[in-house]
């Protein structure tokens, strides 16, 4: 077969080129640590790379909320714990406050302790994360959570001005969590008394007596309606059941007072009343209502700074408040408690996905460096043998151009 000479140039021109294409491939695929430069090397790999890649930013997305939310709860829970230690001061000072042998101004002093703690509980309330947004509004972040509003008379009034939501974080693909938590649930929405009833006694009471434990025995027999116990004697009293939405008269029954004994005339429960009852004293049971804890510190620091040296009937009321407060405080304590456990579930569960987070991402990467990293071994060899290649393409095609006839004339 009959070669052309121009034939000759133009075939080893494309090999030699082709030659240095394909060593420039593998020296960039070198460089840069990649299998493939292009998409359309390998679309199969690439699309997976691609799609890979992309969970990886999904998945450091999720763990970075979950490092938000981390340092949401643990925050407020900080709060809730200085909540806490606060109430526990508060419980000790109202015991020491009931210390017979205390002056009026020595309950005025442990008073003035219990408004600072008050004005101390209002800032808790009132606290902002690094971001300036209130912990205790809801989703109203830009909105202070307690208000002060001054009332009639010089004192306070403490008013919710956020919402009940609680703003939430996306911490996985099927999970949001909850970074905040209403402040009228942890402030505001408790029970009085035991959580069922609340016994009171009348501040008009002119008596000495004061009331003792309050329990529920049957929760099943409680009826929910308001009772009112009248003490007609030093020794009598009647019990008068009405109903609490419309006040209509139930029933009435009369007594026997014996001072500490248990009185169970009530389905369900029992308390007791102890000392002298004057005629006319009263005292009421009824089904236990929301009070803030705010409310319950002013009621405290209104019955603690009484002058009542001397004065038995005013003595015995104070006391009665002191002690319905103090089942009160109780109540906060539960609830407070209740919602820093409920802070350190979420916390667990965000531990938890953090550890499901970094596994993905331990295998998303090891996945995209399986599409998409270079194998240098083999790399290193098929750019050593490309090398060759061309080279000997080289050497033969300066050999086939240097051949002529004439250099054997």
């Amino acid at each position: 077969m009959r070669i052309s000479t121009n034939q000759i140039f133009q075939t080893g021109t494309n090999y030699l080129l082709d030659g240095q294409s394909n060593l420039f491939n593998i020296q960039n695929k070198l460089g840069t640590g990649k299998k493939f430069l292009s998409a359309s090397e390998n679309p199969v790999a690439a699309t997976q790379a691609l799609l890979t890649s992309q969970s990886i930013g999904v998945n450091a997305q999720y763990a970075e909320n979950q490092a938000n939310a981390k340092s949401q709860l643990a925050l407020e829970e900080d709060r809730l714990k200085s909540v806490v230690d606060s109430i526990l001061f508060v419980m000790e000072q109202t015991v020491a406050a009931g210390n017979g042998t205390y002056s009026d101004g020595q309950r005025e002093y442990i008073a003035q302790g219990i408004q600072g703690q008050l004005e101390f509980l209002v800032g808790m309330a009132n606290s902002t994360d690094a971001n300036g947004y209130y912990l205790f509004s809801g989703f109203q972040g830009n909105t202070k959570p307690f208000q002060a509003i001054p009332q009639a008379g010089g004192t306070i009034k403490y008013q919710y001005a956020g919402d009940d939501g609680q703003r939430l974080l996306q911490v996985g693909s099927s999970r949001q969590i909850a970074v905040s938590d209403s402040g009228r649930d942890i402030f505001e929405r408790i029970r009085t008394g035991n959580g069922t009833f609340a016994l009171t006694g009348d501040p008009g009471n002119t008596g000495s007596s004061t009331m003792g434990k309050s329990s529920v025995n049957n929760q099943a027999l409680w009826t929910g309606n308001n009772y009112e116990i009248e003490f007609t004697s030093a020794t009598t009293y009647t019990i008068t059941e009405t109903d609490p939405i419309t006040s209509a008269v139930i029933g009435s029954t009369s007594n026997s007072y014996v001072s500490g004994a248990e009185i169970t005339d009530i389905p369900g429960i029992s308390f007791s009343i102890g000392g002298e009852p004057a005629v006319g004293d009263t005292y009421n049971v009824a089904p236990s209502r929301d009070q803030s804890l705010f409310v319950t510190l002013q009621n405290l620091v209104a019955a603690i700074s009484t002058d009542f040296e001397n004065n038995p009937a005013q003595a015995a009321n104070a006391k009665n408040i002191i002690a319905a407060e103090m089942y009160n405080l109780q109540r906060d304590l539960e609830n407070t408690s209740t919602m820093q456990a409920s802070i350190g579930n979420r916390r667990f569960e965000l531990d938890s996905l953090s550890e499901v987070s970094s596994a993905l991402e331990l295998h998303y990467k090891e996945r995209l460096s399986e599409l998409q990293d270079l194998d240098y071994a083999q790399a290193i060899s098929d750019f050593m043998r490309q090398q060759m290649q061309l080279e000997a393409a080289q050497s033969s095609f300066a050999k086939m151009t240097s051949l002529s006839l004439f250099q054997y004339i």
